[in-house]
């Protein structure tokens, strides 16, 4: 038996997954004309395959890889039989070239050795006319979302890592990140449509244990015109994106 605050992190963690689950779904649903029920998913960097369990009901089947496998994992798939979790990175994976409706890649690029290979195997596994939620932090934020570290990600990475430890930190930066402008210039094979501005004004939908912190912050950007928050959003604490496919 686990002890109360084990039970009360598994509440969290269990809780905090569920709605970062139903925020993406609510934002994919807002921008993807696609009926979900009859699409295949892939969720890349899926970790302990929660979110996808929570996606998997909503649609025809899911799949996940992450690179080493979770024991959560065979729960979830006796739980739903329309999932499927793999231990595979993006370079492992042996999907087949235009074969999934759409791809969850959500805080995944700033972790991979080469970020660009990543968005390449995305654009080939997708159908065309199939779309990718791609979301990840902003190099330009001040605050590390990884470590929560004022300008640390500024520096370079050995010295970052050797001021942390200076001081006491446990938590070790291992997250590359990019600006607005880089990363469109990596995504530009797609149609891309920025969906900060959607997300800014719904922040009720992430919740105030999400990426959207201080909430109260958000809560004042919610009233912000879509056109300001668009010329804004290489200041955001983070991108996300719904990148289409061209070809449908």
């Amino acid at each position: 038996m686990i002890n109360l605050p084990q039970q009360r992190t598994a509440y969290a963690v269990a809780s905090g997954r569920s709605t970062k689950a139903q925020a993406i779904l609510k934002t994919i649903e807002h921008f993807v004309p696609l009926p979900l029920a009859d699409t295949c998913w892939l969720d890349i960097g899926c970790g302990n395959g929660g979110m996808a369990a929570q996606i998997a009901p909503q649609v025809k089947f899911i799949t996940g890889i992450d690179p080493e496998p979770w024991s959560d994992w065979t729960n979830f798939q006796n739980t739903h039989p329309n999932l499927q979790l793999l231990p595979n990175t993006i370079e492992t994976f042996a999907g087949a070239e235009d074969s999934i409706d759409i791809i969850l890649c959500n805080q995944v690029y700033e972790h991979v050795p080469n970020p660009q290979r990543l968005i390449g195997e995305i654009y080939r596994l997708l159908k065309p006319g199939g779309y990718c939620y791609f979301a990840g932090p902003n190099l330009l934020f001040p605050i590390e979302p990884h470590v929560f570290w004022p300008f640390v990600h500024w520096l370079p990475r050995s010295l970052a890592v050797q001021l942390m430890q200076l001081c006491g930190s446990k938590k070790i930066l291992d997250a590359e990140s990019t600006t607005y402008w880089i990363l469109t210039k990596w995504l530009q094979r797609f149609e891309i449509t920025n969906a900060v501005p959607f997300i800014m004004q719904h922040s009720d939908l992430y919740g105030k244990d999400s990426w959207l912190k201080p909430f109260w912050l958000w809560q004042l950007l919610s009233h912000v015109p879509t056109s300001l928050l668009q010329m804004g959003t290489w200041l955001s604490p983070g991108f996300v994106f719904i990148l289409k496919k061209p070809g449908r």
